[in-house]
């Protein structure tokens, strides 16, 4: 069986990015999984394969090559053409802003006609797609947008946890508003769907944690559990689904080892994403779930404080490719 062709999006062209992606392809272990392509800018890959000195080099390609895919080469699907030179790092202009989100758009259009088989995102800023007028809070959200899905999900995969939100990119304060019965029962829906289709997982045993300290105190520090949390856990069991909480945020990841569950279901990004990152965060995976093709990305952001300093570990997103590649080969197998 031939490996799958994975294509990487070059995100923020003044994040790290680009480092990361030829760092990435200068070593052999994303291509003993894949065979992958990027998506991006040829004189911001050039600019960064000369401030690093690597033996890289870039092809442009109109056409998915069948062969010759090799460390320190690279096959890029040029989707923009920005000027490298009058780039500053960490200061993403509009047009850099646009071209993160033409790089997602031409890769969705590659896996929407069987192209490629799976994608792998590097971070963007959200602000500057904002100001280049895409209103969207992330890659999850402009991913289910493309392709006109209406329910995702962000799956962070760690050595100890699969851990899946309920909310994602939401200040604090507006979080409360988006814990409601129908939604959690979606994420279970969901969660469940995937384990089954990507993860082999027959059975799946979901742990959902609660919103407030102590679970609310049964309303006495908060409703929502009562209100909304427990009738959806209740509601999911009737359905047939092995689900059991909700448990206490602050006591569940250090005692989960005596519960073998399959996914967490968080019920806020922080919530879920501080002991994925204390205990994996080179090797913590962001998968979504939902969409209509795999999708895989790095669980950092655009790290502007190292951008420029040749200082950027590119195991994250090779470990994200590698996700990515063995998930499209499990889907096949299933």
């Amino acid at each position: 069986m031939s490996l799958p062709i994975i294509g990487i999006t070059m995100g923020d062209p003044t994040g790290i990015g680009p480092e990361i992606i030829i760092k990435a392809f200068s070593v052999e272990e994303p291509f003993q999984s894949c065979r992958p392509i990027v998506f991006g800018d040829r004189e911001v890959l050039l600019n960064r394969i000369e401030r690093e000195s690597l033996s890289v080099r870039i092809k442009e390609i109109g056409e998915i090559p069948e062969e010759g895919y090799q460390p320190g080469k690279i096959f890029l699907l040029p989707s923009s053409r920005l000027e490298a030179g009058s780039l500053s790092f960490g200061k993403p202009d509009r047009k850099c802003g646009e071209a993160m989100v033409g790089y997602v758009e031409e890769a969705v259009r590659w896996l929407q006609r069987g192209k490629i088989d799976g994608l792998t995102t590097c971070p963007i800023n959200k602000q500057a797609i904002n100001k280049a007028g895409h209103l969207f809070s992330g890659h999850t959200e402009l991913l289910a947008h493309l392709t006109q899905t209406s329910h995702v999900a962000m799956m962070f995969l760690g050595s100890k946890w699969k851990v899946v939100l309920v909310t994602t990119h939401l200040p604090l304060k507006e979080v409360s508003k988006w814990i409601t019965r129908d939604r959690i029962l979606t994420i279970l829906g969901l969660t469940e769907e995937g384990l089954r289709r990507y993860f082999g997982v027959s059975q799946p045993r979901l742990a959902v944690l609660g919103l407030n300290p102590h679970c609310g105190e049964e309303g006495l520090l908060g409703e929502e559990e009562k209100d909304e949390i427990i009738p959806a856990i209740e509601e999911a069991k009737s359905l047939g689904m092995k689900v059991q909480g909700p448990f206490p945020a602050d006591s569940f990841f250090g005692l989960s080892a005596f519960h073998p569950f399959d996914a967490v279901i968080a019920m806020y990004h922080d919530q879920g994403l501080i002991p994925i990152k204390i205990f994996d965060f080179k090797e913590s995976v962001n998968f979504t779930l939902g969409l209509p093709f795999i999708r895989t990305s790095v669980a950092h952001g655009t790290a502007y404080d190292i951008a420029g300093k040749g200082l950027a570990d590119p195991a994250n997103l090779i470990k994200a490719i590698v996700t990515a590649a063995n998930l499209s080969k499990l889907k096949r197998e299933l």
